[in-house]
């Protein structure tokens, strides 16, 4: 017995069997072949090749594909190449086809595949075609006389046992009913018969089916047949190139030399540098040699049309990839590695990876689809049940109102840590601080344990946030394509997949702070009238920028803005590119013991390397492995590997290669060491530096490209800090939120004005020393209005408030936004803002009243206008509150000068005057604007957290202790009392927190 018809957990919200589980659980039963059927997809297929090799299993691969006009199914088992190109075509076209139905194309895409179906409609509609048929007996053998049976005899096609399955073990049932229910929004008790697979549709044992089908023993024997002949194991396209369209007699070949050796003369000018020279002639030697050339060509044509680009990733170690403007980083000024990018032992697919202005990327993506349809897609993400979600869900199931379960969920993480998965998810909760205050009476027990068998199954696909893969051939001939929910192509399987497949994704990816450098520039051409642009200015080289990169003083600068990267920066006191690449890569979760040897050696120029045979090779560094290829090169340099071997240890350290065991690197590192004469202790000591580098690290071409865009953006806070501001905000990027930035400007002695009729636009503004707060800032008003607000003005200016209301059609909500906000105030000058809204009131009466005169006496006359009340003065704490909700600050000062006569009292220390104190105890008050949470070594949650008062920014360390007893209350956007030890580490301050509260009333 041969299972056929096997789901996993990629029948979305059906199977809850992971692939790997259930290719461990088919072979401990004793299967040899297994296949895998899920409904409507090939989600799973290259997780499920995967372990069918490591549990030495035989792959059957297929798909169940139903029909969407009634319940006829159908399940597709691939027997050739043909046959897996037909049913990837099938199953785009269910996914992508309004009129698709089985009957009909089945026929046309049915050769290469054995079809079975319990449909006998289907049977007697398809018979006579030439297709390899089944009759597929579902849950045993039917009586002889049943019209299925008939028909397979009158046929004269096998009839077979496939008893299908949905999860593993009997005890599944219950998770497979959670799914049901929550696809189906309803309760439990609501699902009916049709809802649900039955209770014994998991995967039994060989001879639990031959006993289920005694009595037609024929069937077992025409399952394992079918299931023999089908030899095909998955499918082999090696490495698929996306196409281009040459020029008549032109190579790939020669056009990219003309195109790269064109770019170095706009980047190195002419003659070129002989350096340059070579470096190009020895690249495109590879480039060649991997059949290569069109794909340079390809991300070319791509990333010209874009008015801001990054190229990132390894790809920027590649002067082709320079010369032809994929990339900004030149890569032997930089002394950047190619063979990490590209060498001729390389397998799998270069990558590179560009960056757009965020507002641009959809076109840019837009543009390529349209330019390769049907032959280009985007890359699917598999969503999975996290903590959150699953919680979520469940207790929806179980009937919970939406404030409960929210203040439940609101408390839990996003993503669950692989060594926490296996514990109780209700006792690992009550372990966490954030829930101390809280009980989880029933149903909360069940609720819990339910989350937990669902965290890790798949919930839906979502779009990967740029991957996009071009072929030569129709891409559904290569995998099946869906439609995602904004109307894009997307294919079924997600990154690791498509590149197991050898399909070569290029990553289109969104950038804010590109927006923000674009848009920055622009308006220094406006207000200012010229800028020269950065192809001509080096921002790397200015002194003003490198010392603001110094001070740490680089809030809204992409990639360095960051309060750790901040402290960094001041710890080492030093703002050359050269050391920002290093400290945008040093600075990962794994590698503090490490910075803190870096800044010893930084600041003492003392060090000595680990061991003779590292001498040299991490000088740049100071003798620390900081990037990707590091571990590589002292792989190869102190244990003999192999360039493949390192690269593969290298991998396995950005996690993705996750089935390899670490450990037989590790035992290959200590024998290689060991043979070199490397000590246990200093092959100890590298060892746990490479681990450093598990899960989060970069590679020095990558840290170098974000470096550059980094520099712009410093460049431009440091000569033009209004625009500057201006622009961080209005594309809304960033760590911080627009409140933080806010008063950023104010530090910068950038004076902010409030949101005007006249004065402002959409987007924030600045210029020279003012920064103008945009209508976008203001919540409730519609993009509709704002733009209607603009197009009026341009017409001609708002000339009362009356000429206001009769232009701009407003809401009421819109307009208690426009009055709070102090938006409306030069119209009303030396009123009150509730006369305003009074007015408005006014206007809408007598509006209406206008009209109904009009339809009883039309012409006759027009009702008057109202005349604005005159009311007392607004409450000034009145204002405050109200422009606060509105706008999320306030324009003439920082809110937390409102708390300034109880903060007087308790002789706290002002932001600025921090350092003052150091190793004493101060009390401060500043306002939450942003944190996260880490963990110790031992897993104790702790949080740093940044506050500021209107003379600057405080990082906070909230160490375990502290933060489970005070976690509860630290709410963002409001004010607390904090008591601590200043603290200093090489310049750079910070307060560690033992007791806070939050302040109340103003």
């Amino acid at each position: 017995m041969i299972p056929l018809t096997v789901r996993s957990h990629y029948s979305l919200m059906w199977g809850t069997a992971p692939v790997r589980r259930l290719c461990a659980h088919a072979r401990a039963m004793g299967y040899h072949s297994l296949a895998l059927t899920d409904t409507g997809n090939l989600y799973g297929l290259w997780p499920f090749l995967d372990a069918c090799r490591d549990y030495g299993l035989r792959p059957i691969i297929g798909a169940e594909i139903s029909d969407p006009a009634g319940h006829w199914r159908a399940v597709c088992l691939v027997k050739n190449a043909r046959g897996y190109r037909n049913l990837c075509r099938l199953l785009t076209r269910r996914h992508r086809d309004k009129a698709f139905t089985l009957k009909d194309r089945i026929p046309e895409l049915g050769r290469g595949l054995v079809i079975l179906t319990q449909a006998p409609e289907l049977l007697a509609r398809w018979r006579g075609m030439n297709l390899d048929l089944a009759a597929a007996l579902p849950r045993g053998p039917l009586s002889r006389t049943h019209r299925l049976c008939r028909m397979a005899v009158d046929m004269n096609i096998p009839m077979v046992a496939t008893p299908g399955s949905f999860f593993l073990r009997p005890g599944d049932h219950p998770a497979h009913a959670m799914l049901r229910a929550i696809d189906k929004n309803t309760c439990l008790s609501r699902l009916g018969p049709r809802d649900l697979a039955p209770a014994n549709a998991f995967l039994g044992r060989p001879d639990d089916y031959a006993s289920r089908f005694a009595a037609l023993p024929g069937a077992i024997a025409a399952t394992h047949e079918i299931g023999e002949r089908l030899e095909f194991q998955g499918p082999e396209f090696g490495i698929v190139m996306p196409p281009f369209t040459l020029p008549r007699g032109t190579s790939a070949p020669d056009l990219l030399r003309e195109k790269t050796l064109a770019g170095a003369r706009d980047r190195y000018g002419a003659p070129l540098p002989i350096k340059v020279v070579h470096r190009i002639d020895r690249e495109l030697s590879v480039i060649n040699q991997k059949n290569f050339a069109g794909y340079f060509l390809v991300v070319e044509d791509i990333v010209r049309h874009a008015s801001q680009t990054c190229g990132r990733g390894s790809g920027a170690a590649s002067i082709v990839a320079y010369c032809l403007g994929i990339t900004n980083v030149c890569p032997i000024k930089h002394d950047l590695y190619f063979e990490r990018f590209l060498n001729p032992g390389r397998q799998d697919p270069p990558d590179i990876d560009v960056d757009f202005a965020w507002d641009e990327r959809d076109g840019i993506l837009n543009r390529v689809l349209s330019q390769f349809k049907g032959h280009a897609a985007m890359v699917s993400s598999h969503i999975l049940f996290q903590p959150r979600m699953a919680v979520r869900e469940t207790a929806k199931v179980y009937g919970l109102p939406e404030a409960e379960i929210k203040k439940v969920t609101a408390r839990l993480p996003w993503f669950w840590r692989e060594d926490e998965a296996a514990q109780s998810l209700l006792d690992r909760i009550k372990t966490r601080p954030e829930f101390k205050d809280m009980d989880f009476p029933r149903p909360w027990p069940e609720i819990m344990a339910q989350a937990q068998a669902l965290t890790g199954t798949p919930r839906h696909l979502s779009v990967h946030p740029g991957g996009v893969v071009i072929t030569p051939d129709p891409i559904d001939t290569y995998v099946p394509v869906q439609t995602a929910p904004k109307g894009i192509p997307l294919i079924q399987w997600e990154k690791d997949s498509a590149e197991a497949a050898g399909l070569v994704k290029i990553d289109l990816l969104g950038n804010r702070s590109l927006g923000v450098i674009r848009d920055c520039i622009a308006a220094i051409r406006t207000t200012r009238g010229a800028f020269t642009d950065f192809q001509e200015i080096d921002p790397e080289d200015d002194p003003a920028t490198q010392a603001l990169v110094a001070q740490g003083q680089t809030m809204g600068c992409f990639y360095i803005e960051s309060p750790a990267m901040r402290l960094l920066q001041k710890k080492s006191r030093v703002g050359d590119f050269a050391h920002l690449v290093i400290h945008s890569s040093i600075i990962r979760p794994a590698a503090n013991e490490f910075i803190q040897q870096y800044l010893q050696r930084l600041h003492t120029g003392i060090w000595d390397p680990i061991h003779p045979l590292l001498g040299g090779l991490l000088d740049e560094t100071f003798g620390i492995m900081v990037y990707q290829e590091d571990v590589s090169r002292v792989a190869v340099r102190l244990a003999g590997f192999t360039h493949a071997q390192a690269d593969g240890l290298r991998k396995i350290m950005s996690k993705k290669d996750k089935h390899r065991e670490l450990s037989a690197y590790h035992r290959d590192f200590i024998n290689g060491a060991r043979a070199k004469g490397v000590s246990p202790e200093e092959t100890r000591e590298i060892w746990e530096m490479i681990i450093s580098f598990s899960g989060y690290s970069f590679c020095k071409p990558h840290s170098a490209s974000y470096a550059r865009v980094s520099f712009q953006a410093a460049y431009l806070k440091t000569h033009y800090p209004a625009e500057f501001m201006a622009a961080v905000i209005s594309n809304r990027g960033g760590f911080y939120s627009t409140f933080a930035y806010v008063s950023e400007a104010r530090r910068l002695g950038i004076k902010v004005q409030g949101p005007d009729i006249h004065a402002s636009q959409i987007s924030w503004t600045g210029s020279g020393d003012r920064l103008r707060i945009g209508f976008m800032a203001i919540k409730g008003l519609t993009a509709a209005t704002m733009g209607t607000i603009i197009r009026e003005r341009k017409t001609k200016e708002f000339s009362d408030l009356w000429d206001f209301f009769s232009r701009v059609s407003l809401r009421e909500d819109e307009c208690c936004a426009l009055v709070h906000s102090g938006c409306l105030d030069r119209l009303n000058p030396g009123n009150s803002r509730a006369a305003l809204l009074w007015s408005h009131a006014l206007w809408l009466r007598s509006r209406q009243s206008a009209r109904a005169c009009h339809r009883t006496l039309p012409g006759l006359f027009d009702a008057p206008l109202p005349e604005i009340p005159d009311l007392p003065p607004d409450a000034p704490k009145d204002l405050i509150h109200r422009e606060l909700d509105t706008l999320g600050l306030l324009a003439g000062s920082h809110p937390i000068t409102g708390y300034a006569g109880q903060i007087r009292t308790l002789n706290t220390v002002k932001a600025a005057d921090l350092h003052n104190f150091t190793g004493r105890t101060v009390t401060f008050a500043g306002w939450l604007i942003t944190g996260k949470v880490v963990r110790t070594k031992q897993g104790d949650p702790m949080k740093f957290l940044t506050f500021e008062d209107e003379t600057g920014i405080v990082e906070t360390v909230f160490f375990p202790k502290p933060y489970a007893r005070f976690c509860h209350i630290l709410d963002y956007g409001k004010p607390f009392l904090l008591t601590g030890k200043v603290e200093s580490d090489w310049g750079a301050v910070t307060l560690t927190v033992s007791f806070t509260r939050q302040i109340h009333g103003n």
